[in-house]
Parts: structure tokens; C-alpha cells; sequence
């Protein structure tokens, strides 16, 4: 069912398409003038084809039956008067002329008037904020002071307790980020799922249990009680630190990118409305010929199309697409009032996924397009993304460094680019096993992510190696920002078969406002970074 807001601008839309359409009906007449008397001319043909077709899709998507109708019988004779067609021109001409007539009488019975435009329905008061903090129970004061002290290196804001009395307490005073708590209590039957059950009930937030039990009947209470993560002591709190960093990400997944290319601009709207009520992104192109500066701009994840246009066919511009390596393998779906099933299958065949018919009821629309577009965003993250620590890879990251660069030296913006490097990482993996490593690397990975802003990006460079681009960032600002990460990366706490240990890291950040060239940039945090190793590691340098 459609939000208010959605019905309210496909009105507005509908309202604006019902008073263009005597100029569209004109401009159609005017082509039909123009066909000359003598005989058939193929180009003049084609121009009103299209413009009859373009109003057949509009009309019908619109709830003009009458009107859609009468430009259906003539987009059909226009057909049989292209190549090849047989008989007099002069009879085809005339009965063409009589569909003219037809469309203006279909205008004229037209009892629809255009409406007032709807006005967007008032905006809803926002939600009240979420509290910042992470509520910690554990009965044991030393385990709870010290999973607390490990949560804060990695960046979270938390609030502990040592009883289930004093956590209800707090949650009745403010909502918390998330509640981390021991599952067993002694004297208390029902423990932490019972208060968990209470908490949930006033604040719908996300719940870890912690525990020593991994039976059956304790992971089913902590599913019933509504916990969505189960850790077994003892308690890894790198992993711990990852859970709650996925389970309190407070942005919102990028939308799926829809290129909508339709040279009727009410239909490629309302399109876009539909999709975008649906949580995509679009951006609407009426001339066809102008799509691949676009391509290039909004990176779309699905290319959504129409048929018929001036300049080219959405089979030629399909071929053309296919032609760039970049999208060879985006989806293309045609949305079409054609019915020639010959012509739908040579769209499928010339590089088109999927064809709709025109008019398409927006759940269709929407269960077309967002399948094939999320699969593509899916596939597109899998590519940049390193498989270990979920940041971008290598590749991607340097290609975001030269675009950053790129922006900052058109726009005179300032960044600041870092290279991090983790300390005697070869004896920690030769003194505790590599798994042991591969957990500190994950660990680095989940503080940069939470400490750092959601402007900026961070890959792994490779091995034990991360960088990190910071838009926007002063150079004093990009070095307190990365001596608080090294501070606190410095503190977690890694446990191990052979015992408990601490790793640290070194750092080196360059300023594009000194290094105005990406590879220059690079070459000079990875020269301070050096630095930074040889005046004794586990600090940072300022190229």
C-alpha cells in the first residue's frame, strides 16, 4: 500500500501530466501534417510512431483508458506503414487521419479535470534519540570492570552494572544502545532472561547474552527472551566489539542505484516516486544520447529503460552500454508499452534482462528491479571489499584516494590520507598461531570502524598494512584523530592459549594541502610511517 506522501506526489504528478496533454495531442497532429501526400517518407513515419507510442505508455500508466486506446489503434497502423507495407498510400494516409480525430475526441471526452495538486501530508514528530551508551551487566565486578574497560578502548561509550536491579533501573531512566548481559544469576530463576524480557518490552534495543552454558535449553531461552547474539565465555572481546559494532551501526545501508532513461519525463517520475518509495535511489534521464556521463556520475546498480526514444532505441543503447567493460554486466530492464513479441525478445537477446509492459503496477515494478539491483550492489561490495576484515581491499582503496584527490583538487577542498601499520606483527603470529593474528587484524579493522567517521574510508592495504582517507581534515585534526586510535588500540587486551597480550601499531599521515597528487600523498605517509617505525614504533608521524 502507498505511504501518504507517495500518493500525494504521484497526484502532483498525474495533475502536471493531465495539463501538458493537449500540447502532446498537438504536437502529434503537427507530425501527422507533416507526412507528405505523395507518398511514404520512413523518417517522418518513425517520428510519429514514437510520438504516439510515447503517448500510449503515458496515457495508460496515467488511468487514461480512452485516450490510451485510441493512440493504441493508431501506434497499430503506424506499424503497417513502415518498411515494407503494402497499399495505397493515400487510403493508409486518410484512415491515419481518422485515428488523429479519434485522439481528439478522446481528449475532448476526457471528465477528468486536472485536480489541485495534493499536498504532502504533515511530518510526523521524530522519534525520541536512542541513548548513546552500552548497558553492561556481569555479576562478577572484576569480569564486568574489565569488559567495560575493553568495550571503551574500541570506542563504545558504556555503563555498567553488577545487578540485574540496578541495569532495570537504569533502563527505566534512558534507552540504551544495546544490553550486553550475563544470562545466569545465583538465587535468581528466571536471570538475565527474565530482565532481559523486561527491558526489551520498554526499549526494543539489541541483546547479547554472555554465558558459560552452550546446552540447547539456554540458547533456546536467550532466542525466547529476543537476544540476537550468544557468546560463550570466556568472552572474546574483539569479537564482542564486532558484534555490537554491527548490531548499533547507526547508518543506513547505501541504497540500490536506479538509472531511469525514458524521454517521456511524467512516466520517468512517477517511476521514480515508486522506486524511491521503496528505499532506491534514481536519477531519471529523458535524453537517451545523454546517459553515459550519467552512468559514469551515479554508478548505478540497474538501468532501467524504455524502448522507443529520439536519437536511439533502447536496443542500441543496451548494445552501446554493453560495449564499456565497466557495465557489461549490469542489469538492463526494459519498461515498454511495445507488444511485439518479436521486438521484446530481440531486447532480451541485444542485452536486456528483463521487459515490462506498460502500464505495471508498482509492486511489479518494484519486485523487477530491486532483485537484480541488490544482487548487483551485492556483487559490486564483494568485489571492493576485503574478505578478512570487511574493509576495502587494496584495489578499491587506492582508486578512492586518486577520487578523493580528484574532488580536492577541483573543489580546493583539504584531506588528510594515513597508513597504518601494526607492530611486530610476524611474532605474533609466530608466537600465538596465525588464527591469534588474523583476530588482532579483525580487531584493528572494528576500532577503525567505530572511531572513525562515516565520511571517512578505510581499506587494508595489505598483510598487517591499513590506510585510511579523512575528508574534510586538518592536519593537527587527522593527528589527534589517529594518536586516540593508537592509544586505544594499545589497551585491547588479546587472549591467547599461551597466555594474554597487548599488540600496538605505527602511523603516518600526509596532508593533500602539502602533497597535492595521490601517489605523492601516499609516498609520503608511507615515508612517515617508516619514520614512525625507526623512532620505536607505537606512535605517530606527520609527513
Amino acid at each position: 500500500m502507498a505511504s501518504p506522501a507517495l500518493e500525494a506526489r504521484l497526484a502532483r504528478l498525474r495533475a502536471t501530466y493531465l495539463q501538458q496533454l493537449p500540447a502532446q495531442v498537438e504536437g502529434i497532429r503537427q507530425a501527422f501534417t507533416a507526412l507528405p501526400e505523395a507518398g511514404p517518407e520512413p523518417e517522418a513515419i518513425a517520428t510519429l510512431f514514437r510520438l504516439v507510442h510515447t503517448l500510449k505508455g503515458g496515457s495508460a500508466s496515467f488511468g487514461l483508458t480512452g485516450l490510451a486506446a485510441a493512440a493504441a489503434a493508431g501506434e497499430a497502423l503506424l506499424k503497417g506503414m513502415g518498411p515494407g507495407a503494402s497499399g495505397p498510400w493515400t487510403a493508409a494516409r486518410r484512415e491515419l487521419g481518422a485515428c488523429m480525430e479519434d485522439l481528439d475526441r478522446a481528449l475532448e471526452r476526457m471528465e477528468d479535470p486536472p485536480p489541485e495538486p495534493a499536498a504532502d501530508p504533515a511530518p510526523r514528530a521524530a522519534p525520541a534519540q536512542e541513548g548513546r551508551a552500552v548497558y553492561l551487566c556481569e555479576d562478577n565486578p572484576a569480569l564486568c570492570q574489565a569488559l567495560a574497560a575493553q568495550l571503551r578502548c574500541f570506542g563504545f561509550e558504556v555503563a555498567a552494572f553488577e545487578s540485574l536491579d540496578a541495569l532495570r533501573a537504569a533502563a527505566l531512566r534512558a534507552r540504551p544502545r544495546a544490553v550486553v548481559m550475563e544470562m545466569a544469576y545465583p538465587g535468581c530463576p528466571g536471570g538475565g532472561a527474565e530482565a532481559a524480557a523486561e527491558i526489551l518490552a520498554r526499549h526494543p534495543v539489541p541483546l547479547v547474552f554472555l554465558t558459560a552454558e552452550t546446552d540447547l535449553p539456554n540458547r533456546l531461552a536467550a532466542v525466547r527472551a529476543g537476544a540476537v547474539a550468544y557468546i560463550v565465555k570466556p568472552v572474546n572481546v574483539a569479537n564482542l566489539a564486532g558484534t555490537l559494532s554491527a548490531l548499533t551501526r547507526e547508518e543506513e545501508p547505501e541504497p540500490c542505484r536506479v538509472l531511469i532513461v525514458d524521454d517521456d519525463w511524467a512516466l520517468a517520475e512517477m517511476n521514480a516516486a515508486i522506486l524511491q518509495e521503496a528505499g532506491m535511489a534514481t536519477r531519471t534521464v529523458n535524453d537517451p544520447l545523454a546517459t553515459l556521463p550519467h552512468l559514469l556520475e551515479f554508478r548505478p546498480d540497474l538501468i532501467l529503460m524504455d524502448m522507443h526514444m529520439p536519437g536511439c532505441n533502447g536496443m542500441e543503447l543496451a548494445r552501446a552500454i554493453r560495449q564499456i567493460d565497466a557495465y557489461l554486466s549490469i542489469p538492463i530492464v526494459f519498461l515498454s508499452s511495445e507488444t511485439d513479441l518479436d521486438l521484446q525478445s530481440d531486447a532480451r537477446r541485444t542485452g536486456g534482462d528483463e521487459f515490462l509492459l506498460k502500464p505495471i503496477k508498482p509492486s511489479h515494478l518494484i519486485s523487477a528491479v530491486f532483485p537484480r539491483a541488490e544482487r548487483m550492489r551485492l556483487i559490486r561490495t564483494q568485489m571492493v571489499m576485503d574478505g578478512m576484515t570487511g574493509l576495502l581491499n587494496h584495489t578499491a582503496a587506492k582508486a578512492f584516494l586518486d577520487d578523493t584527490a580528484a574532488r580536492a583538487r577541483r573543489s580546493g577542498g583539504e584531506f588528510c590520507f594515513a597508513m597504518i601499520d601494526l607492530d611486530h606483527f610476524k611474532k605474533v603470529n609466530d608466537t600465538y598461531g596465525h588464527p591469534v593474528g588474523d583476530r588482532v587484524l579483525v580487531a584493528l579493522a572494528g576500532l577503525l570502524r567505530q572511531c572513525l567517521r562515516k565520511a571517512d574510508l578505510v581499506g587494508r592495504y595489505g598483510g598487517e598494512e591499513f590506510a585510511v582517507i579523512l575528508p574534510g581534515c586538518s592536519l593537527p585534526q587527522a593527528e589527534a584523530c589517529m594518536e586516540q586510535i593508537r592509544e586505544r588500540f594499545s589497551r585491547i587486551r588479546f587472549d591467547a592459549a599461551e597466555g594474554g597480550f597487548h599488540s600496538t601499531l605505527s602511523c603516518g599521515i600526509a596532508s593533500f594541502a602539502d602533497f597535492p597528487d595521490s601517489d605523492q600523498l601516499c609516498q609520503a605517509a608511507d615515508q612517515a610511517l617508516y619514520r614512525a617505525k625507526h623512532e620505536g614504533r607505537n606512535r605517530v608521524a606527520v609527513a
